[in-house]
């Protein structure tokens, strides 16, 4: 496939869940679900997996996550063609920068596949060819208070006249990954299920509301320990 190709293939991109990513058809896959980079950490590996039998073209970069913002990381390689039934490994390498010490930040690592095609793209296809996965990215200082172990049940919910309201106090950017009020499940849209350090979120209002459980998105992608509170 043409590297000119790309942008014209690119069209409307499949955007997968932020758990383990693979896609239906391709066999394309990465390794984790997110990445954790820590002050002392000189990079980071991510794998590109391909068990499909035919090539792909991947791109990946770094994102801010707001327009205009430059990310302190690079990822390399940014642009190359993965064989069939092959794997390759992304670096993502840190640039000078002045972080926050006292609370984690946050960026994206995308990765865009293009399957490779046998001949001329007919123009009824080039929709709906692209996969794009994007992985959260969470630098983490050194020397911060508590553990990410610890952070989870250190999330206090409380309930008011505004809604159902979820206070981080913690360094760390927390996931919901589940959520209950009086033994309800409460239906969490995904871009709401994470608080920033130092930071709420605002959920619907639950009535009558006098307890919650909850439980959070590890570093490893699974979830912690249940935590409970009377509100």
């Amino acid at each position: 496939m043409r590297l000119s190709s790309f942008a014209v293939v690119l069209g409307v991109l499949l955007m997968l869940p932020a758990f383990f990513a693979q896609a239906q058809q391709g066999g394309i896959s990465l390794n984790q679900t997110r990445v954790i980079f820590a002050a002392t950490d000189k990079a980071q590996i991510i794998t590109v997996n391909n068990a499909d039998s035919r090539s792909w073209l991947i791109q990946s970069r770094m994102e801010a996550g707001t327009k205009g913002v430059e990310p302190p990381f690079i990822v390399t390689p940014p642009l190359f063609n993965l064989k069939g039934q092959s794997s390759q490994l992304l670096r993502i390498l840190p640039k000078d920068h002045s972080l926050s010490t006292d609370r984690e930040s946050l960026f994206y690592l995308s990765v865009t596949a293009i399957p490779s095609q046998a001949g001329p793209l007919p123009e009824e296809g080039k929709l709906s060819l692209g996969l794009r996965f994007v992985l959260k990215l969470f630098y983490r200082p050194g020397g911060l208070a508590i553990s990410p172990d610890e952070a989870a049940c250190r999330l206090h919910v409380s309930s008011d006249s505004q809604g159902l309201r979820i206070a981080n106090p913690t360094p760390y950017f927390q996931t919901l990954g589940r959520l209950s009020v009086d033994g309800r499940a409460v239906d969490i849209e995904p871009q709401q299920s994470m608080v920033a350090p130092q930071s709420s979120l605002t959920l619907a209002r639950q009535s009558s509301a006098q307890r919650a459980s909850w439980q959070t998105v590890t570093d490893h992608g699974g979830l912690s320990v249940p935590c409970n509170q009377t509100l």
